[in-house]
């Protein structure tokens, strides 16, 4: 599962956890990077990645022309259940019983629910993990 070139290139540029909340909050439309401060683009950019991730988009991606951010639906799926479990072992780390993390965890990744939760928990981690890992960074 390959993110796609434009995706990759964003990636590149300000990092895997600002890109996916980029992937979240404009996925599926065409975005034009402003060249500078002052727009309401701006300001949405900002409010999504922040300052710093928005400057290096427009010092590198303010061309004019608009740029395609995919849904990313595996990608965003593949990164929510690794945040989940890491989540997970750590509510079990902080003295949680398994039932109750679970219930934490519905609340904290809502919608989701706890047979969801509790199936994604005890799968077998995948065997292209490191490789899905590596393609997301």
């Amino acid at each position: 599962m390959a993110l796609p070139a434009g995706i990759q290139e964003i990636v590149r540029l300000i990092g895997h956890g600002k890109a996916m909340a980029l992937v979240q909050a404009f996925g599926g439309q065409e975005l034009r990077i402003p060249r500078a401060e002052g727009s309401d683009a701006w300001a949405a950019l900002v409010e999504v990645i922040g300052e710093p991730a928005t400057q290096a988009l427009a010092a590198a991606m303010s061309g004019g022309e608009p740029i395609y951010i995919a849904l990313c639906s595996a990608a965003m799926k593949a990164d929510r259940n690794l945040r989940l479990i890491e989540r997970y072992n750590a509510l079990l780390q902080a003295g949680h019983s398994g039932r109750g993390a679970v219930s934490i965890l519905v609340r904290e990744f809502a919608p989701i629910s706890n047979r969801w939760v509790e199936t994604i928990v005890n799968s077998p981690a995948p065997e292209n993990s490191g490789l899905l890992q590596a393609q997301l960074f």
